[in-house]
């Protein structure tokens, strides 16, 4: 069973292309039916909050994600009061969850409708998932581009349709 996630016509994520803004590929992806995802993997925090301000003042839904859980990043987000931010999407660290240090509930809550979108690159993290309590998970197998699991995108899939009740999305292909 398909569970409605996004607010995307379609169930699709498109991330731009590393280390570039272009207001107009956000605005096709979002026209196309999925979801622009400003990636802001190698940007300063300031670069970042610029930038979703100047989404912010658009007039199409968008999702941000963040490189790594950035507690004072995502309070400065969440200040900048996105309401066409349709979620924010943080990996699942291995020392960590997100939210750990300094409590799940100030880290993520105040996003009004964003959801919250667990990035995950390996099996048998169910409770670091289970105390965020994330709206969907994304797996990033091997196949994905950046910091991947030693785990194909597959092999991701199967475990989690298994072991969790949360919606997945695949970042990547699905094996060679």
């Amino acid at each position: 069973m398909i569970k409605r996630i996004l607010n995307s016509r379609l169930p699709l994520m498109v991330f731009n292309p590393v280390k570039v803004f272009e207001l107009k590929y956000f605005n096709d992806i979002y026209l196309a039916g999925g979801l622009p995802v400003y990636d802001t993997e190698f940007l300063t925090p300031d670069e970042i909050v610029k930038n979703a301000g100047i989404l912010a003042r658009e007039d199409f839904l968008f999702a941000i994600r963040l490189a790594r859980c950035d507690h004072g990043l995502i309070r400065e987000l969440k200040s900048l009061g996105l309401t066409n931010l349709d979620a924010i999407i943080v990996p699942l660290d291995d020392d960590a969850a997100p939210g750990q240090e300094s409590g799940i509930t100030d880290t993520f809550s105040g996003f009004n409708d964003t959801r919250i979108i667990l990035e995950i690159r390996d099996v048998n993290v169910t409770e670091k998932i289970d105390a965020v309590d994330p709206h969907a998970l994304i797996l990033k197998g091997n196949e994905a581009p950046g910091k991947v699991s030693k785990y194909s995108s597959f092999i991701l899939m199967q475990w989690y349709l298994k072991n969790t009740a949360y919606p997945l999305f695949i970042h990547g292909g699905v094996g060679r």
